[in-house]
């Protein structure tokens, strides 16, 4: 048996299911899983047009809100219940959780080493669409696919050292 650098032993092949996936994902600094593709990456400033009286040679645009396109999150596995826990949160909001809000961090794995990690932290995020996988039984274990998420925000940041 062979050790994969936490402690844990493998078996002599590596059991980490989100070793393929590009982008690992945080709610509120806690792992949530491993996805493929991600997009939504986006900011768009709006303009506001002004005509000013007397003047027909041109109108004026002035920069007015930011606004951002929704994360999604595409093809990705967990093996925690954070995702869909917080999605049921966001279907029924008890009296107890009111705040739907999480900060939503997307890292690009490079090398698969912590240090090499980089990405961008959504603020204020909450889910807005859930697409679940095709469901097949063929052993795949005790990890849970996601097809897709989409989750609305206001806004996002690199992460410190991100090029």
């Amino acid at each position: 048996m062979s050790s994969n650098g936490r402690g844990q032993k493998t078996g002599g092949k590596d059991e980490n299911p989100y070793r393929q996936l590009n982008y690992k994902v945080e709610v509120d600094e806690v792992d949530v899983g491993g996805f493929q593709r991600v997009s939504g990456l986006a900011a768009r400033m709006e303009t506001v047009e002004y005509r000013e009286g007397g003047t027909n040679g041109h109108v004026h645009k002035l920069p007015g809100q930011f606004t951002h396109s929704n994360l999604v999150l595409e093809r990705g596995l967990t093996n925690r219940t954070v995702l869909w826990d917080w999605i049921q949160d966001v279907r029924a909001p008890s009296k107890a959780n009111t705040d739907i809000r999480r900060n939503v961090r997307v890292k690009l794995q490079s090398g698969y080493k912590e240090k090499q990690m980089w990405g961008w932290e959504f603020q204020n995020a909450y889910p807005v669409q859930w697409d679940g996988p095709d469901l097949t039984s063929d052993g795949g274990g005790n990890v849970v696919a996601v097809q897709s998420i989409e989750f609305a925000h206001d806004g996002f940041t690199k992460i410190s050292g991100t090029p």
